[in-house]
C-alpha cells in the first residue's frame, strides 16, 4: 500500500476507514478503549493544578461534608477539605506508587523466572522454592508483620507491593521460557556455543516479552487494589497526604450519610483498574494473533 492510499483511508471519515486504522496499528476495540480510558485519567491527575485551585490539605471548618456543588464539585470531606482536589492529586500520589511497584515486581519476577530457567540445578529448586513460600504467603498478614516492624511509609509500601506481586510474574516467565527453550532456534544456539546468559536475554527474552506488557497492565492494575486495600486498613500511605485508598478510610465513618466520600475515590479506583484490565485483554489478544501469523507462516 503506498503512503497516498494510507493517507487518503485516515482522511476518509467513514468507519470502514476507521476501522482499517485500527487494524493497521493493530488496536482491538478493548486496548483502544483502555488506553483512552487511561489517557484521560493521566491527563486529569497531571492537569490537577489547572482543574481546581483548591489545596487538597486546606482544612475548612464552616464547609465541613458538604455534598457535591457547584463549589465543590465532588463535595467536601468530614474537615471541610476539597474533595475532587484530594482524589485528583490522590490519585497522583496512587499511580506512582502503583507503577513503582509494578515495575519492581516485573523485574524481580523476570530475573528470578529466567534463573529458574536456565540456571543450575541448586538454584532452580531455590526459585521454586521461593515462589512457593511466597504464594502460599497470604500478602495481608505480610503487610502486617512488616508494618508492625517499621513505620509504614511509601518506600515500604512498594516494597510490600514488589514481594506481593513477583511470584506471579517469576511463575509466568518460568512457563515461557522452558516451554521456548526446547524449540529448535535455543537447542541451535547451543550448538554454535553461546551462552546460557547470552540465549536467555538475546534469544528467549524476546519472546517472554509480549506476556511481561500484558502482566505489567494487569499487576498495575492489582498494584491499585493492593495500595488502596493497605490504605484503607492504615498501613499504606499517611494521612494528610492524599490517596485514593486514605481517602475512603476518612470516609468510611460517613458512608451511610455522605456517600460521595467513598463513593468517587472509589469510581476512580474502579475506572483505573477497568482501563487497565482492558489494555491487557487487549494486548493479550494481539499477542495471541501475532502467535498465530507467525505459527501459519
Amino acid at each position: 500500500m503506498t503512503s497516498t492510499s494510507l493517507y487518503a483511508g485516515l482522511d476518509s471519515g467513514s468507519p470502514k476507514a476507521r476501522r482499517g486504522v485500527l487494524a493497521r496499528l493493530e488496536l482491538t476495540p478493548a486496548l483502544a478503549a483502555g488506553l483512552l480510558l487511561l489517557a484521560a485519567i493521566g491527563a486529569a491527575v497531571t492537569a490537577a493544578p489547572i482543574l481546581t485551585a483548591a489545596d487538597p490539605n486546606a482544612v475548612n471548618l464552616l464547609a465541613v461534608r458538604k455534598p457535591p456543588s457547584a463549589d465543590h464539585i465532588f463535595g467536601t470531606d468530614a474537615i471541610g477539605r476539597d474533595l475532587l482536589a484530594r482524589v485528583l492529586f490522590g490519585g497522583r500520589v496512587s499511580l506512582m506508587v502503583a507503577g513503582a511497584g509494578m515495575i519492581g515486581s516485573l523485574f524481580l519476577g523476570t530475573v528470578l523466572g529466567m534463573m529458574r530457567a536456565f540456571g543450575p540445578q541448586l538454584l532452580r529448586a531455590a526459585v521454586d522454592r521461593m515462589i512457593d513460600i511466597q504464594l502460599a504467603f497470604p500478602y495481608v498478614l505480610l503487610a502486617i508483620a512488616i508494618t508492625s516492624a517499621v513505620k509504614p511509609s511509601v518506600p515500604v509500601l512498594i516494597l510490600l507491593m514488589v514481594l506481593a506481586g513477583w511470584a506471579g510474574v517469576a511463575r509466568v516467565v518460568r512457563a515461557i521460557a522452558l516451554q521456548e527453550r526446547s524449540k529448535d532456534y535455543v537447542k541451535a544456539a547451543e550448538v554454535i556455543g553461546a551462552s546460557r546468559l547470552r540465549i536467555a536475554c538475546f534469544h528467549v527474552f524476546p519472546s517472554v516479552l509480549p506476556s511481561l506488557m500484558v502482566l505489567a497492565a494487569m499487576q498495575t492494575a492489582a498494584m491499585i487494589v493492593f495500595e488502596a486495600t493497605l490504605s484503607f486498613l492504615g498501613m499504606g500511605i499517611q494521612p494528610p497526604t492524599a490517596s485514593w485508598g486514605g481517602i475512603m478510610l476518612e470516609g468510611k465513618d460517613y458512608i451511610t450519610t455522605s456517600w460521595w466520600l467513598t463513593t468517587l475515590p472509589g469510581l476512580a479506583i474502579m475506572l483505573t483498574s477497568l482501563s487497565l484490565v482492558l489494555i491487557g485483554d487487549g494486548l493479550e489478544s494481539r499477542t495471541e494473533k501475532l502467535r498465530a501469523k507467525e505459527s501459519d507462516a
